[in-house]
């Protein structure tokens, strides 16, 4: 379920892009100085929202430099870091780990288990540093699992499991806050989860795999996903606007009314260059995307 919660780099300018690629450098480099080289191949940019987003809120001490890495070995990359970094780089992995394990019980890919097997000593080290968190993750996966060994057809449930995993991922600590992050993390986690069900619908429906969307509307005969996601989108949005951001408020707008939606998007001129369907309008071209 990575590559949803990222910023749409076609409406961004030179010097937001430049902002963003920072934020992921440092995340980068603080995965390979916790981790390992090999835990750097978990890197995605969704968790760059979750820098971005505590780094606004607490405007912690920043550190900054550049670097030189094997991706880009003929050019210096600059890199910002905070606190906030680290946690982030440790959240990073733990999904990467768990998400490592799901695809091998799926798809029995050896790939899979052979890098979660890997990132089994780092995933122990991170349980110890962020109990709680990696307990919530632990008991949600298991929910969904047991959802789909159920072949459920309650989104709902399934849905309100992984924003529970994403509520307690964006609430690293308590603080006065917190009540909105929890509701921002909540909703964006429903978010993420019925994006990527009907996103994966056909492909699941071909191998035979279980999917709550199609479940969903086997039970109840439709299921409106534009109206669903908007609906779930408003509510993170109206969660995120009662923080008192500032710094790189701009980043983060783009990622939660733009970004989040790239991926429909570009299905939907998919399916429009196939003749099956015309895309919708949006509030954004890159914004609320319909079915």
């Amino acid at each position: 379920m990575f590559g949803y919660v990222v910023a749409n780099a076609a409406q961004l300018s030179p010097e937001q892009v430049a902002r963003y690629r920072q934020v992921y450098c440092g995340l980068c480099r603080t995965i390979g100085e916790r981790h390992g080289a090999l835990a750097r191949l978990s890197l995605t940019y969704d968790l760059s929202f979750l820098v971005l987003l505590l780094d606004a809120l607490d405007e912690p001490e920043l550190k900054t430099g550049t670097l030189r890495c094997p991706a880009h070995p003929l050019r210096r990359q600059s890199w910002r870091s905070s606190r906030w970094t680290d946690y982030a780089a440790d959240m990073n992995v733990a999904l990467a780990y768990h998400k490592c394990l799901d695809d091998w019980r799926d798809e029995q890919k050896l790939s899979c288990l052979t890098y979660a097997r890997r990132l089994r000593g780092a995933y122990r080290t991170i349980r110890q540093r962020w109990p709680e968190q990696c307990r919530g993750m632990e008991e949600q996966l298991e929910r969904l699992s047991a959802l789909e060994r159920a072949n459920s057809a309650d989104l709902d449930a399934a849905s309100a499991a992984f924003g529970a995993l994403m509520a307690r991922l964006l609430t690293a600590e308590e603080s006065f806050f917190a009540p909105q992050l929890r509701a921002l993390g909540e909703a964006l986690g429903r978010f993420i989860y019925v994006m990527d069900a009907v996103l994966d619908e056909e492909a699941d429906r071909k191998r035979g795999r279980w999917n709550p969307v199609a479940r969903f509307r086997e039970r109840q005969g439709d299921f409106r996903a534009r109206e669903t996601l908007e609906l779930l989108m408003g509510e993170a949005t109206l969660a995120f606007e009662q923080l008192p951001l500032e710094q790189d408020l701009d980043l983060l707008r783009n990622i939660l009314y733009s970004g989040v939606w790239c991926q429909w998007v570009e299905r939907q001129r998919r399916q429009s260059r196939k003749g099956k369907n015309k895309p919708e309008r949006s509030g954004t071209e890159q914004g609320e995307g319909g079915e």
